[in-house]
């Protein structure tokens, strides 16, 4: 599926950066670092601003208690060099981090209440600064840090307002507007409300801090599950032998896997964003969850029969799209069901061929016993017949080898519809074959060559039923002298072991000079009651691959017309310790 993987969680705004910068800390000691680095830069950027602010408008007339340029430019060195000092502290690696941030949040503030006690007291305009260390204890050690920053804020604004009812301030406050506060209730009413403004902002910012902590652990984990789960689906997707292909509401194609791209033969970059009926013509989506089939052409122009379905995909509409119809998307399953069919054809012609066997084994036991009966009287008559006139003979033969003929026929009617049980053993194979070269003699006497070549070892064994594997030879020489008879040429019977799928394997061979067979009908030779002999009965090579199938192994033909015909019959071996 040709898609980017975005994630919104990842990049964010500004204000979520900083909540992040400012969020609970986990273990991770670089993390916490980070923390402490951002606390000393927002220290440093607020105390600059609010004191230059304050100064600025107190040029411009503005009433404001501030003391000398000197003692704010002292107060302003004294705050840069310690957090400088502070950010080169914070990167030993063998630093407490727990405890160098409580001493931060102390120092700010111990900062804020030289900057209330210096500017007014009780009337100074920077008293809610004590609120910042507050929250940064909060947010960077939770509860405890707000509640341990709220206690030093509450007990330091309570010394400046004990200095101020004590007179204790610095005189140039005086010249600037200041009022002496020498009431004790006023003082104690200003030291209670600070102070439980204090906490209650510890217990929010750590109340705060813990939900943000919780919040980002759940969108951790779910990013995670998220990534977990679209690897598992591009796997799928990808990996999948069923082609999966989607397409939107005006029917072009929005994803593509794999296996849609091996079975039609378009890669992903030629399809996306394209008509799907550009590449597969002849879809009907109109049949929801119906299978349905078509003649799909691959891009090489092979022609291929292809299965497929399809459901809708009822998404929502982006929020910037409005246009109706955008939920008639599509998810098309698609597959190449020709191995199927062919499969599916060959089990029908085998419950076919298993109807027509029992129905032929049937009628052979009803004719075996009258054609016996028929050739035994032949053979008798034609014995009494023998000092008579000739034409009594001649009749007793036709009858005697029509009955044979049939009765070879009914044997290999019995031999397809019920084969023998198998009785394996190892045997020499050139043994066999001569044997079945000898009881052919009478088929070789029409043979023009009259020439059939062994090239087997002696010492060649083969495994498997002797009876049957010499009917297959049988069978298989027949054939090529029957089509073979005016052709010049010998037949040749060879055999080799070889290997084939890391399996020891005997090759056996049949070869001949005739005139070959015609690629139309290549397909259909080992089908039953297939012939184009005359009086063939279209069994003998169905028998063929029947025996070798029950051997395990298999057999093809290599032929071209006018050329010669060759079978190759592969027959496992299994190990033989001799």
């Amino acid at each position: 599926m040709a898609s980017d993987n975005k994630h919104p969680h990842k990049h964010g705004t500004k204000a979520g950066r900083l909540l992040r910068a400012l969020a609970p800390i986990s273990s991770n000691n670089d993390q916490f670092r980070r923390h402490i680095l951002w606390l000393l830069l927002i220290r440093v950027i607020f105390f600059t601003l609010l004191i230059g602010v304050t100064v600025v408008l107190g040029s411009l007339g503005t009433q404001v208690i501030l003391p000398s340029d000197t003692v704010i430019l002292a107060f302003l060195s004294i705050l840069f060099i310690f957090s400088v000092g502070s950010s080169a502290t914070v990167q030993k690696s063998d630093l407490h981090l727990k405890r160098f941030s409580l001493i931060q949040f102390l120092s700010d503030t111990v900062f804020a209440a030289l900057l209330v006690y210096g500017t007014g007291c009780s009337q100074s305009i920077f008293t809610p600064v004590f609120i910042m260390p507050v929250i940064a204890g909060g947010l960077i050690m939770y509860r405890i840090g707000g509640f341990m920053s709220a206690a030093a804020a509450t007990l330091l604004y309570g010394i400046v307002l004990f200095l101020e009812y004590m007179g204790i301030v610095p005189g140039y406050m005086t010249s600037a507007g200041y009022i002496p506060v020498h009431d004790l209730l006023k003082s104690t009413n200003l030291f209670a409300i600070y102070g439980v403004t204090f906490f209650i902002t510890a217990l929010l910012s750590g109340t705060l801090a813990a939900r943000l902590r919780s919040t980002e652990e759940a969108l951790t984990r779910t990013s995670f599950e998220f990534d977990r789960l679209s690897l598992l689906y591009k796997q799928i997707f990808d990996d999948i032998a069923t082609g999966i292909i989607t397409v939107d509401e005006r029917g072009e194609i929005t994803s593509y896997n794999a296996a849609a791209g091996r079975i039609t033969g378009y890669p992903a970059k030629e399809v996306l964003g394209h008509p799907i009926e550009d590449f597969i013509p002849g879809l009907k989506l109109d049949h929801t969850f119906t299978r349905l089939v078509l003649d799909l052409k691959k891009k090489n122009g092979t022609m291929i029969r292809a299965g497929y379905s399809f459901s809708r995909l009822n998404l929502p509409a982006p929020p910037d799209v409005a246009e109706a119809g955008h939920d008639d998307c599509k998810v098309i399953t698609l597959q190449d069901i020709s191995a199927v069919e062919k499969m599916e054809k060959r089990v029908h012609e085998a419950e076919k061929m298993a109807a027509i066997g029992e129905l032929s084994a049937s009628i052979a036991h009803d004719f075996r016993n009258p054609l016996a009966a028929i050739s035994g009287s032949a053979q008798l008559l034609a014995v009494e017949e023998a000092g008579k006139n000739g034409r009594g003979k001649t009749l007793s033969n036709i009858i005697f080898r029509e009955s044979k003929r049939m009765a070879k026929t009914i044997t290999e009617f019995l031999q397809f519809a019920r084969p023998a049980p198998m009785q394996e053993e190892w045997f020499a194979l050139k043994r066999v074959v001569d044997e079945t070269i000898t009881a052919s003699d009478n088929l070789q006497a029409g043979y023009m060559d009259g020439t059939i070549r062994t090239e087997i070892q002696e010492n060649l064994d083969v495994f498997g039923d002797r009876q049957q594997l010499q009917t297959v030879l049988s069978h298989l020489l027949e054939n090529s002298l029957t089509f073979s008879q005016r052709e010049d040429g010998p037949i040749t019977i060879s055999a080799h072991e070889e290997k084939k799928n890391n399996q020891n394997t005997l090759c056996l061979e049949v070869s001949d000079r005739g005139p070959g067979i015609n690629p139309e009908i290549k397909q259909k030779i080992f089908q039953p009651f297939f012939s184009t002999r005359e009086n063939g009965t279209g069994l003998g090579l169905a028998i063929v691959q029947q025996i070798i199938e029950l051997h395990k192994g298999n057999i093809d033909v290599d032929t071209r017309p006018g050329k010669g015909c060759t079978f190759r019959i592969f027959l496992p071996l299994p190990s033989y310790d001799g």
